[in-house]
């Protein structure tokens, strides 16, 4: 679909996929990479390195049976859990299900909104059965789709004790907790980037205990911050 400025890259292996995917998220694009189960744990630590960059990522799920190579042809909802906790440290990312085929659209859509607006990867978890089913979906009106168009980074947004202006990355939205999303190249927003902990604000590395505590409970509150609709339960 590259009519509609989608670029697809089919990598060697699942690390290679998200590692190029998590490249274009830096370079101010909405990535996905995709699996069926397995690559998930392959793509664990560069999930891990996405919530420490806070970069959105999407990361589509579609189950198969395990574990390992296990059932490559039948499908089977059993990663719930590894999506949920399956990085080192602690690394929170929201997920979410789909329920029916014609609810994978709302359900991208809404992934994309969480990942765009909180700044972060973000699971959307399917299985065989809905990625390869089908039913009567009405197109929706364009105008009522979310927004999903962001604002980037364009200057400094703090200023020091001695006046200069600078570009904090880590300076965060007081509602959503997000931190500015900076394109590569753009003048004035140089800034360290990398896995190792990042001092609050500025993005320096930082290995002072309280720093690591604040940064990870922060990345923790902006995950449990996140505004989703009530759940609709069909069912007793």
């Amino acid at each position: 679909h590259k009519n509609f400025g989608v670029r697809t890259f089919q990598a060697e292996d699942e690390i290679a996929g998200i590692g190029a995917a998590l490249g274009a998220a830096f370079g101010g694009s909405l990535a996905v990479t995709t699996t069926s189960g397995p690559g998930v744990a392959l793509k664990s630590e560069t999930i891990g390195l996405a919530v420490s960059l806070e970069l959105p990522l999407l990361v589509v799920d579609i189950q198969r049976g395990g574990p390992s190579t296990g059932l490559p042809t039948k499908t089977e909802q059993a990663d719930l859990l590894q999506a949920m906790y399956g990085r080192n440290g602690e690394a929170p990312v929201p997920v979410v299900a789909p329920r029916t085929p014609a609810d994978c659209f709302d359900a991208a859509l809404e992934a994309a909104r969480i990942a765009i607006t909180y700044r972060t990867p973000v699971f959307l978890l399917s299985d065989g059965y809905l990625a390869n089913g089908s039913e009567p979906w009405r197109i929706p009106e364009v105008d009522q789709l979310p927004d999903l168009r962001t604002q980037f980074a364009s200057g400094p947004n703090h200023t020091e004790a001695d006046g200069s202006e600078v570009f904090w990355p880590y300076k965060r939205d007081p509602q959503t907790l997000a931190r500015p999303w900076a394109v590569p190249g753009t003048p004035g927003l140089e800034h360290r980037i990398g896995g190792i902990e990042k001092q609050d604000g500025t993005g320096n590395i930082s290995y002072d205990p309280a720093n690591h505590e604040l940064m990870v409970r922060t990345r923790q509150a902006k995950i449990d911050g996140i505004s989703v609709p009530d759940i609709e339960v069909d069912d007793p």
